[in-house]
Parts: C-alpha cells; structure tokens; sequence
C-alpha cells in the first residue's frame, strides 16, 4: 500500500498559483524547552532555583516545570524560525553565566544520576496562593506517576496561523473557485468575533487531528532518546532493552525512549479510562472537564492531603486540570490569571497548537536547530491543507502504537507501520509527506534571501532514504566512541555550556532578561501580599470554575 497525499499538493499548488508567502507572513512560532541543572558529576541539582535568574513563578521566559531543577526556556511567539532560534539560544546564554560555578545544563532528554525519585525535588515557587498550587499540583503528578519520570526534558513546539488563513483554507478545499485575496479578506472583516473565534478553533481542531494521524513522524526525524541510564529504570523495568557498558541502556532501531514504554506515561496500577475524544472540539473539552470533575477512587484513597495536612495533590479526581493529560498536540488558549486552562479553551477557543512530542538534541546547544523548526512548521501547513476528518477512537488508538512502534524499532529496516488502509512502510509513508510539501518549501523559500524551508525539507528526505543520518542514530554512535549515555551527553553538554558562555551576547536582549529578573521578583512579592483569605477556599473557587459541586 502506498498514500498519497493528492489533496494536499493540489492545495498546495493552488496556494502557491494563487498568494504570495505574504498571506502566511503572520503565522508565529514559539518554543518551550526544557532542561536539567546538573552537577559536576552529572547529578541533578539539589540547589534552589537560582536567585541571578528571577522567581521561576511569574519570569516570562525563565521559569522550571516539575523539579526545581528542572529549566524550563520560553521564548514568546515569534514571526520566524530565526528569531525563535535566536531568542532561546540567548535565553541559555543568560542562564549559564548565572548558574553556580559547579553547575551546568544537561543538554538530552532523559536524566541520568537519579538516586531514586526523592533525588527529583519538586519546584517551589513561593507563598502566593498560585504559588501554592503550582507546587501542590506538582506534588500530585510525583504522589500519582513518581517524580522519576518528570525528571524527563522535552521541546514544546507551539504554532498559530494569522487570523485570515481560516478564510484562506476554506477557499483551498473548494477546488472549483478561485481566490481572489481582496475578497477574503472583505469576508475575514465580515465576520463578528463569535464567527471568527468558531471558524478559527474548528480549524486548529482539525489541523490537530490531522497532527495526530501522522505524529510518529516527529519521534523518526528528531528523537534523540534512543539510550538511557541505568540509573534511570526501576526494579524489572527496561528488560526488552540492550545493554551497553553496564550503565547503558539502548533499543538499537529506537529513536525516542522519552515517548515509549519507559516514558511519559499513566501508571498501570489501578489502571483508569482517561481517554478523551478527539471527533469534535465540545467532546474534547467534554471529556476533559470530566476527568477534572470525577473522582477516581484509589486517587482518593491516597488523600487530597498529606499527614501534616499539606496539600500532596489538588483533588482526587482522575485529572487535577487539563495539563496532566499527556498528548503530543494540545489545543491552546491563554488562560488569565486565576482561570483554569480548559475554561480558557472552553470560552475563547483554540488560540494555538502546542506539539509536544520533540526530544531535546545533544548535538544542538539549544536543543533543536533551525532546519528543525523550519520542518516542524511545515509540518504543521501539511496539517493545515490536509483533509478535515473527525479522528476517531479505533484511530487514535492506532496513532499512539505508531508512535511507541517508531520510538521503539523506528530506524529498523523495512519497518512497517499501520495506516488509514493497512500495513504501510515507515519510509514510503514518510516520503509521501515530504513529497506533499515540496510546493510549500519552494513557496516559501521565494520570499527569503537565503533558503531555509527546501533545505530543511531535503535534510529530512536524505533521513527517510538512510537512518544512520538521525538524530538517535547519532547519538548510539556517539555513546559507542564515547563509552557510555552518561560519558557521551556530560561531555557534550559541557562542550556546550563552554561555548554559549564564549559565544557573543545580543546585549539588548540580556539587558532585557535582566530587568525581567527584578520584575519577576517584585511580582512575586505583589502576589504574596495580595494572596488573601486560605488557600482552601482559593483552590475550591479555582476549581469550582466548571463544576463546583465536584471539588473535593
């Protein structure tokens, strides 16, 4: 069997015939990533969040996701690949001037050095009643899956298409009409907010649909996580895994651990249905607000609080609020301050996709490089002219086991994956795609001065024809020369650490992070005085915004 994408390239084709890349000139990028502070010895910190780098609280850009040392590096959203690239390779280029002497960052994925999940320290973010509850909710994700997996670094792509692409896209689909922009746009002005906010989610909705169906596309081009430290797995897990100078453990075709059996995921004990339809966007958001609101026995059990009456989870119910559902595409909208994140997406609609399925890179200082965001938007406009097909459940099924297939065996030769219409080769799918885009890179490629996208896409084309040209290929080679995961990413992270800090600054940026450094503290400040009244009646309201008769 054999896809192809006709639909897509005839959309693209009539894309190109039709505009100029200007149309698209709005859409923005961003990017989150995060990173471990790690000691000389490649242990994780023990140490506060450092002072020199603001209150990880309410710091735009600086700020830690499950541990305290755990780094998380925001930029906001960009009008290109370049300035995104740019903004997040500064970010770490401030940070590791600040980091303490015998501190740097550990540049891959997967920790190495636990010493159990104690050695993961949750994140402390202050008295504030949100600071409270971004730690309490933090305590709930180590109480219910251990502190060991969020010790795992990932890259959070995010991407938003300008407001009148939705116009543009429905006049796409209809083969038989030719665009004339004056008139999409007199449409676009046509529209009253509730129209727009409509057509705009419904269209993010489906581009994440069709994200999902070919997401294990992203774990064969960029994971970078095929290996891990012993020190890593517990008692009998990691079994089906090679084992490398007895410190190492690796799949030889794998290509992202992070998003397999050993990474992100629910635990299997006391096993709960936490699936959540992806058909229409009121089901989805349906379904999240029922796993926030519904009470899940055994979380129950375990108590909201702990002995000493503090907070160890923000309730008992399946989901504490719609961010601990794992997926590799989340529909996203801004939550204000105070609003839990599905009564944003609930009232205000989509705003942008986040995908969150990419590996951090050893090889690159930042993470990812600019071939890699160049793909990973094209990858989102592939999404964008694909066909609007509700996903159904049989389907997402067979996405999630694509995807731990390709994070497990994804480089093994002639493997085959599940498609819409039966057993299909990773390759021939993976070129189908490519292929698809070709119109798109060039399109783009017409507006710069020097090409980006055509490059981008050759470089992932040359990946499908000889895996050996990965990333995870790369780093099993690396770890084979170097001696061990351990030996292969402090080396090269350091290698790393010594080159941002050499590397010229871009000094308005640093003079700006550095006043964020001192806003960020006087901020926190502000939120601790003004947090009024007990924290229980400050959760109970939070969560009570969508059914306050479930708080527990």
């Amino acid at each position: 069997m054999f896809i192809v994408y006709s639909e897509v390239r005839q959309r693209a084709d009539k894309l190109v015939r039709t505009q100029t890349p200007e149309v698209l000139a709005e859409r923005k990028v961003g990017l989150e990533k995060e990173s471990l502070r790690v000691k000389g010895n490649g242990g994780i910190s023990q140490a506060d969040h450092p002072e020199a780098l603001g209150a990880a609280l309410t710091h735009p850009f600086i700020t830690t996701d499950f541990s305290e040392a755990l780094l998380e590096m925001v930029t906001p959203p960009c009008d290109s690949a370049e300035e995104a690239l740019h903004f997040l390779t500064a970010v770490h280029q401030f940070i590791v001037h600040r980091l303490p002497e015998d501190e740097h960052i550990w540049n891959t994925s997967m920790p190495c050095i636990l010493r159990g999940g104690p050695s993961v320290r949750i994140g402390e973010y202050g008295s504030s009643h949100s600071g409270q509850m971004k730690h309490a909710y933090r305590r709930g994700l180590g109480l219910r899956y251990g502190r060991r997996m969020q010790a795992i670094a990932g890259v959070h792509f995010n991407f938003s298409m300008p407001e009148t692409a939705w116009s543009l896209r429905e006049s796409l689909f209809a083969s038989d009409k030719a665009i004339d922009p004056a008139a999409l746009r007199s449409a676009f002005n046509a529209q009253d907010g509730q129209e727009k906010q409509q057509q705009r989610t419904r269209g993010y909705f489906q581009m994440m649909q069709n994200l999902i169906r070919v997401g294990w596309l992203v774990p064969y081009l960029f994971g970078a996580s095929p290996a891990i430290c012993q020190s890593f797995l517990g008692e009998g897990e990691g079994e089906e895994l090679d084992v490398w100078n007895q410190s190492t453990r690796f799949a030889e075709y794998g290509t992202s651990l992070r998003m397999g059996k050993i990474g992100y995921r629910y635990s299997e004990e006391d096993p709960i249905d936490l699936s959540v339809r992806h058909t229409e966007i009121d089901e989805y958001i349906e379904d999240i607000i029922g796993h926030v609101s519904t009470v899940h026995p055994p979380y129950e059990a375990l108590g909201v609080r702990d002995e000493d009456g503090n907070f160890q989870q923000l309730s008992a119910c399946r989901l504490q609020i719609e961010n601990e559902y794992y997926s590799t595409v989340r529909p996203k909208q801004i939550p204000q301050a105070g609003e839990l994140p599905i009564h944003a997406l609930s009232e205000r609609g989509i705003r942008y996709l986040e995908l969150r399925s990419v590996d951090v890179n050893l090889l690159d200082p930042a993470g990812l490089n600019l071939h890699q965001i160049a793909m990973l938007e094209m990858l989102m406009m592939f999404a964008w002219l694909a066909d609007p097909v509700p996903l159904t459940g049989e389907e997402q099924a067979i996405s999630t086991r694509n995807v731990k297939t390709v994070a497990h065996r994804g480089r093994e030769p002639g493997l085959m994956l599940e498609g819409p219409d039966g057993a299909i080769a990773l390759s021939q799918w993976g070129k189908s795609i490519l292929d698809a885009l070709q119109p798109i890179a060039q399109w783009l490629d017409s507006d710069r001065e020097t090409a980006l996208y055509g490059p981008a896409l050759a470089e992932q084309q040359a990946r499908l024809d000889d895996p050996e040209l990965t990333p995870s290929a790369q780093m099993i080679a690396g770890i084979r020369k170097t001696g061990s995961f351990f030996e292969h990413a402090q080396l090269i992270s350091r290698q790393h650490d010594a080159a941002l800090r050499e590397a010229p600054q871009d000094e308005a940026l640093f003079a700006r992070l550095s006043e964020l450094v001192e806003q960020s503290r006087v901020k926190q400040a502000e939120m601790e005085a003004d947090s009024q009244g007990d924290f229980e009646d400050f959760l109970a309201a939070y969560l009570g915004q969508i059914h306050p008769q479930s708080v527990a």
